[in-house]
């Protein structure tokens, strides 16, 4: 498949970080001045995670009022709809960007981010909801604050909960009273794991419950994590661009090992600005990476519908999609 016809194809995005996919023309309206690209982005050639996470302090600056957080989110859909994403799930931590800048408290924000869906949605004709992150440098009664928002919104524009940040520096396993508390209230949730540490991330967030997994590139080469994940069906949110910047990955891409091993596999851009990627190129990426057939991107496509915590009709609708888009081929 051709970039063309992959920009053509209905996709289904799971895994996109709001401050990290602000597009440059946003970030000028909303600074008042031109935003040049290199200000928000870097290159395949990015020298260390460093380098990527400083890209982010201006976004997290400008989504620090209610306007500011429900237009980016509008921004982000509007992205996704001029390639043809079908479904995208944004998320974002609530708390840092109360904390930006004072203006609003974490509940604001969510309401706004909220708004901005039902905007995204009625103007580009794209479906979305919301995931909202804890955050690992936080202790438990701030994450526990942000859960508490996620079963307030859940089902009116939030999805589910997410634990983001520094894997490597706070250990999955030490999240155990969260998750529990989450799984007690019947908050669903996804964890970044196995992007930043090894295999004993991924497998703290299989034990917590874990419905998918953020990145899980540690999960190469462990055959009982694969099995595991096999038989669950839990589907690995993977994001080629990103992980080859961050470092998160070096050598060789596991995509095709994991397809190879069964796994439900879908592919996401993580953060599209600072990436400067799409999920058109990162599908394109990937078949490079993994050698796909046409049938392996739609199937990568009704991987991420099943996975996704759309609503029964979306999910029927972009299968239904994706067989026509297939029949098309």
């Amino acid at each position: 498949m051709d970039r063309a016809q992959i920009k053509a194809m209905p996709k289904v995005e799971l895994h996109c970080h709001l401050d990290g996919s602000l597009s440059p023309e946003f970030m000028s309206i909303q600074l008042g001045r031109k935003v040049d690209k290199r200000e928000l982005s870097v290159s395949m050639d990015c020298e260390s995670l460093n380098e990527y996470l400083e890209k982010f302090d201006l976004p997290i600056q400008v989504l620090s009022t209610k306007d500011a957080v429900r237009d980016g989110v509008v921004d982000v859909m509007r992205q996704a709809a001029t390639e043809n994403v079908r479904y995208i799930e944004i998320r974002y931590d609530p708390i840092c960007l109360s904390e930006a800048g004072k203006y609003m408290s974490p509940e604001d924000a969510v309401q706004a981010s909220i708004e901005g869906l039902h905007i995204g949605e009625e103007k580009y004709g794209i479906r979305g909801n919301i995931i909202l992150c804890a955050m690992r440098h936080f202790d438990l009664d701030k994450n526990l604050s942000t859960l508490a928002l996620a079963k307030k919104y859940l089902g009116k524009g939030v999805c589910a909960l997410d634990l983001a940040g520094a894997e490597a520096l706070y250990p999955t396993a030490g999240f155990e009273e969260l998750f529990a508390t989450a799984r007690k209230i019947n908050v669903p949730f996804v964890i970044h794991a196995g992007e930043a540490a090894g295999p004993e991330s991924v497998r703290a967030a299989l034990d917590f419950g874990a419905s998918r997994i953020g990145h899980g590139i540690a999960v190469s080469g462990q055959s009982d994590l694969k099995r595991e994940l096999k038989e669950k069906q839990i589907a690995l949110e993977m994001c080629p661009t990103s992980n080859f910047q961050t470092k998160a990955v070096k050598n060789k891409y596991p995509l095709r090992e994991f397809l190879d091993a069964g796994l439900a596999v879908t592919i996401n851009t993580d953060n599209r600005t600072v990436s400067d990627t799409t999920l058109t190129k990162d599908l394109e990426l990937a078949t490079r990476l993994a050698t796909l057939s046409t049938s392996e991107l739609i199937t990568l496509e009704k991987t991420a519908a099943k996975a996704s915590f759309a609503d029964a009709a979306t999910k029927q609708s972009i299968l239904e999609e994706l067989d026509e888009f297939s029949e098309q081929m």
